[in-house]
Parts: structure tokens; sequence; C-alpha cells
């Protein structure tokens, strides 16, 4: 199946695409990631199947390894992915999010509007990070349970799975 790339996209040299795949307006996907001691590194991205990238969203290259989207993933406008990040499948990135480099969304987490997740942070499989929230390092995720607040901190269920 093909992939349907709006012509303002800028695709990097490096970008490996699944299928069926949408990437809208003004996405940005596989540019060098944004870290200092390590500019211009290029190890590229890979792209699963079934994603939709709405608008405006910006996925860096891998410094170290690959940035890796899983399938049936949904960002969200303004959505910002960086390098070394894994995200794996059905999670949910909403509009303004940002995801620090060499961070690992397990499957099915869904990060609410605005949110921000340190670098190097593991989140678990279900996890919802509400919106406006801060993960710091701090904050370790148990698997389908919310997290809200700046700092983050545990809130209770993920009630989408109770």
């Amino acid at each position: 199946m093909a992939n349907n790339i709006h012509p303002t996209a800028v695709i990097g040299p490096n970008v490996q695409l699944g299928d069926n795949n949408y990437i809208g307006p003004y996405c940005v996907i596989g540019m060098p990631g944004e870290h200092r001691e390590r500019w211009g590194a290029d190890k590229g991205v890979i792209i699963g199947d079934n994603n939709v990238f709405t608008g405006h969203v910006t996925i860096d290259s891998g410094i170290a390894d690959l940035t890796v989207i899983g399938d049936n993933c949904f960002l969200m406008k303004h959505s910002h992915v960086g390098h070394d990040a894994i995200v794996c499948n059905e999670v949910v990135i909403s509009c303004g999010a940002k995801i620090g480099g060499h961070v690992l969304l397990e499957n099915k987490v869904n990060v609410g509007l605005n949110a921000v997740i340190h670098q190097h942070h593991d989140i678990s499989e279900g996890v919802m990070v509400g919106m406006g929230s801060v993960m710091t390092l701090k904050v370790k995720t148990e698997s389908y349970q919310t997290y809200a607040g700046n700092p983050a901190r545990h809130i209770g269920p993920n009630k989408k799975y109770v």
C-alpha cells in the first residue's frame, strides 16, 4: 500500500517508511538529532505501518541508534520525537507534546497535550501522561496507570483500560 505524503513534508534520506502512513503538512522526519556533542550524526529513522502524523510533526534521526516509530501510532500537530527514541505500537502523542531523546514509549501509551518527557525515560505500556505534565526521571511508571502534574505523579489507573 502507498503512503500519503503531503508535498510540504520533508523526509530525510535515512528514513525507512512502512506502508499506509499519512504524513501531513510541514512534517520534518529524519533530520539530524539535536545533541550538541553529536550534531550531524544520522543513524536514521524507521517508521512502521498505518501511522498518522497530522502536521508540523518532527522526528529526529538517531545519533547512536535508529529512531523508531512502530505501527498504528497517531502523532498530532507540533509534537516532537527526539533522537534514538522508540515509540512502540498504538501510541498517541498529542499536540505540542515533546518526547526527549532515548525515550521508550511502550505499546498503547497516550501522551497528553503539551506534555514533556525527559530524555532517557521509559514509559510503561498503557500509561496515560496527562495534559501539560512533566515526566522527570524520578517518576517510575507502572503499566496502565495515569500520571499528571509538574512534576508528574501517579494519580490512579488509566481509565481507558479499567
